[in-house]
């Protein structure tokens, strides 16, 4: 009987003692066990990495190209534009600063964003004391000290077009909110 027969048949089965006395090194005590190494499992992992790489091919076609991912960000098309609605500090020269989220008392972009977009659907006299508490808060801010202006505004871009010219992509500007900043 081969060595690996006795206390690995009880565990492992018959065979995999067959398999592990075939397997085992000369001279050692006892044979290493490695589960790589046994065929069953390396047919489960090769089987397992040709459906992985294979399971895109059995998505609809809008779904994403990239392996595993069901995310359609680049297999559908894009708009050509692009709308921003923001915030910004407006200076004499023509430069204009977008305001960070702190000024709308937030630390995190999004929620500064959903915070205008309310105020946005709330109307104009909403919209003229947001753009009044921020003039203020522009005012004593030492960052912005050159600004003359804040504007609540949303600008419409050609979304390729930015990216080499951004004053040349700007196709719309629509200014909700226009408040001087009074020092």
């Amino acid at each position: 009987m081969p060595r690996a027969a006795g206390p690995l048949a009880s565990r492992f089965g018959k065979g995999r003692a067959r398999w592990l006395a075939a397997h085992a090194r000369p001279g050692d005590e006892r044979p290493v066990l490695n589960p790589l190494d046994h065929p069953l499992t390396q047919a489960v992992l090769a089987a397992g990495t040709v459906l992985a790489l294979a399971s895109p091919t059995l998505w609809p076609r809008e779904r994403d190209d990239f392996p595993l991912s069901p995310y359609a960000m680049f297999s559908t098309r894009q708009d050509d534009t692009t709308s921003v609605t923001h915030v910004v500090a407006v200076y004499e020269d023509g430069r204009d600063v977008p305001l960070a989220p702190r000024f709308l008392g937030t630390d995190e972009v999004l929620q500064a964003k959903v915070t205008l977009m309310r105020v946005l659907k709330r109307g104009k006299r909403e919209q003229m004391e947001l753009c009044w508490n921020l003039a203020k808060k522009v005012a004593a801010d030492d960052e912005l000290s050159g600004a003359f202006a804040v504007e609540m505004r949303t600008v419409t871009y050609r979304t390729m077009d930015y990216f080499v010219d951004p004053k040349a992509a700007l196709l719309k500007k629509n200014v909700h909110a226009h408040c001087r900043v009074e020092r």
